[in-house]
């Protein structure tokens, strides 16, 4: 009859499993289990191999195979290191939570080219997107539960929701007349229906958070065939969309500041210090992001050159339809997503996404998020 020893790495052997398990406590399942399948098992930095089969009733005690000592030496060396390690001077410092020292929060979110009218049939981009004024709806209403969920998330005190125009299409383009599923005033009272709807979910789920609203107009709202600068607003559908979102917020008693300015530009003096510039982004002539330097250039440009007049920190724009975040600018994304003018002249694909932003008015800027509305 033959049994099974065991001997450790610290040169104890026992006459079988059982009565190692027995002696040390060991599940007898788990030491099988792991010398089945590493070849030993180890407990507390101790290894456990299985020693040459032994005769029952013999005096001769066979010895360890030339593996099984090579095993048990390195067993025993990391057994020392072990030890070596326990012995080591180490000191736990305890941590306090009140040396975090934070300000309040507040977000800037941005709002912007949704065409919301607006027709992109999929089989115009390969696939790639399909809109239609139920489809920006949902995307709509994806977006503002998102920034719910943002502001819930980083306890953000106050926000800076940014409206930079582009919430219609118009009739700028033959194309617009042709394929637009509303006209353009049918197009306002569904944008602001819509705004308002997003704003009055937010003060529901966010009742401590103070909202501010911006609100520039874009170029596709116009009803001139060209941009006209000194009276741009009063040639702006969303202007008179904004001009209606702030009377029915006050209506409905939500307390929201409006910023709704006559120019093409907004400026926000915040608390902290921070001085941002608000804008739609026609204002930036370039090649498109599709061009192998982008925007970029123009975009520095147009900030120092207003950098010297507002002296402000930041500008915040749309216009490209792309998320691009650099230290003195932040362009938006699209609601509306790729069409088949943006395949058309090359330029990126980007998935229907908007800008979010969080600041801590003693420590400054933290993050840029998106936010996806598809």
């Amino acid at each position: 009859m033959k049994i099974i020893k065991v001997i450790d790495s610290k040169g104890n052997v026992y006459d079988s499993i059982r009565c190692l398990c027995r002696e040390k406590k060991f599940s007898k399942t788990s030491v099988l289990r792991n010398i089945n399948k590493r070849g030993f098992y180890i407990s507390d930095g101790v290894k456990y191999f299985i020693l040459n089969e032994m005769e029952i009733g013999s005096d001769i005690v066979k010895e360890a195979t030339p593996i099984e000592k090579e095993n048990i030496a390195t067993a025993d060396q990391e057994y020392q290191n072990y030890l070596s390690a326990k012995k080591t001077n180490f000191e736990y410092f305890k941590f306090d939570s009140q040396c975090l020292k934070t300000g309040e929060k507040y977000a800037i979110a941005l709002f912007s080219d949704a065409h919301i009218e607006e027709t992109v049939h999929k089989e115009s981009v390969l696939g790639l997107n399909e809109y239609n004024t139920n489809v920006a709806k949902y995307r709509i209403e994806r977006y503002f539960v998102g920034l719910s969920e943002c502001l819930k998330k980083d306890n953000v005190n106050s926000l800076v929701f940014a409206c930079l125009g582009d919430i219609i299409s118009g009739f700028i383009h033959d194309s617009l007349q042709q394929e637009n599923g509303m006209t353009p005033p049918e197009a306002v009272l569904f944008g602001q229906s819509l705004i308002v709807s997003g704003l009055k979910y937010l003060t529901i789920q966010n009742p401590n958070v103070g909202i501010s609203f911006i609100g520039v107009y874009g170029n596709h709202s116009r009803v001139t065939k060209k941009i006209q600068y000194d009276n741009g607003f009063k040639l702006s559908y969303e202007y008179i969309m904004y001009q209606n979102i702030k009377s029915i917020c006050e209506l409905s008693g939500m307390n929201i500041q409006f910023n709704l300015p006559q120019s093409e530009i907004a400026l926000l003096d915040m608390p902290d210090g921070n001085r941002f510039l608000f804008f739609h982004g026609y204002q930036i002539k370039s090649g498109g992001t599709g061009t192998v330097c982008g925007i970029y250039p123009s975009l520095n440009r147009l900030s120092m050159k207003w950098d010297k007049i507002f002296k402000q920190n930041k500008i915040y724009l749309g216009h490209f339809h792309n998320i691009i975040s650099i230290p003195n600018a932040t362009v938006n994304g699209s609601i509306i997503g790729y069409n088949a003018f943006a395949m058309s002249n090359g330029m990126a694909f980007e998935e229907p996404a908007q800008v979010y932003e969080l600041y801590d008015d003693k420590i400054g800027y933290l993050l840029t998020r998106k936010i996806y509305c598809k």
